[in-house]
């Protein structure tokens, strides 16, 4: 991010995009999305995969946040996972109408995430959006919130990264329900923020010459989140639930400050740019 501070990137995304200091170096046709933040999320359950649930947890580092924000409030606040290794969308259904059974006032609003490509899989895509609308319904039955956590495209593949945030951002306008461009935040970082590592193998302890062994070849895909990734959602999330930048926030989690700072502002500037031209 050095080389490109104080720079002014004008990215051009079915609609103008500004994205203050960064210059991405792929140009992309991203669908923009029409529901943008109206309010704060106070309460929300996360329902998703080991994406979520990695270091910790994303709902405890978005509670870290908004803690160190000083915007916690003891039972106005509430903030709780539920997730499924390797889970995808229609796996959840049966937890959620557990969830939402919860008494009133319990949530207000359930974040969904859903597997890695599960979206733009042509042997799953059709599931998913059939088990995202049913999701999508049983929570709007409940006068709840539903929101699409977007995921982001494994280390290395742009153009994943792309294809998630517009398959995302289709059926969340769609169905007229909020998306959190997490994806695109991992896109963007990846290009301007080469330093900040967001991704940890699947098998931890393996040297490079045993990287090669067969049982051992899918970690060379990178996909799940480092401590710097996990962070990059929960400020992606802060900043889209609560419409402020997380920019100056006391909480790291455990990351060298100024790369933290480096994340705060890349999270604002691609939620400031994604809602641009969306409706509350």
């Amino acid at each position: 991010m050095k080389n490109v501070i104080g720079k002014l990137c004008i990215l051009t995304l079915l609609g103008i995009w500004s994205l203050h200091g960064f210059a991405s170096t792929v140009k992309p046709t991203l669908i923009q999305a029409k529901i943008a933040p109206a309010k704060d999320v106070k309460k929300a359950l996360f329902m998703g995969n080991s994406f979520s649930f990695y270091n910790n947890g994303v709902h405890n580092h978005l509670g870290s946040l908004v803690r160190a924000s000083d915007k916690w409030r003891a039972g106005e606040n509430r903030l709780r996972l539920s997730t499924l290794s390797g889970g995808h969308i229609y796996e959840h259904l049966d937890d959620l109408d557990f969830l939402l059974a919860k008494p009133k006032g319990t949530w207000e609003a359930v974040v969904l995430q859903g597997h890695s490509n599960e979206p733009i899989d042509a042997k799953k895509q059709a599931r998913f959006t059939k088990a995202l609308k049913q999701a999508v319904k049983r929570i709007k039955e409940k006068d709840l919130q539903p929101i699409l956590l977007m995921t982001w495209g494994y280390k290395g593949q742009l153009d994943m990264g792309m294809q998630l945030a517009n398959a995302y951002t289709s059926i969340a306008n769609e169905l007229d329900v909020l998306v959190v461009p997490v994806g695109l935040a991992f896109w963007l970082a990846e290009q301007e923020l080469p330093h900040i590592e967001l991704f940890v193998p699947d098998v931890l302890g393996i040297s490079k010459d045993q990287e090669g062994h067969a049982s051992l070849s899918y970690k060379k895909e990178l996909k799940h989140p480092s401590v710097a990734g996990t962070y990059l959602m929960a400020c992606v999330l802060y900043a889209s639930f609560y419409q402020e930048s997380p920019q100056g926030n006391i909480f790291t989690a455990g990351l060298d400050p100024s790369l933290a700072l480096e994340l705060q502002k890349l999270s604002w500037l691609v939620t400031q740019g994604f809602y641009k031209n969306a409706k509350k």
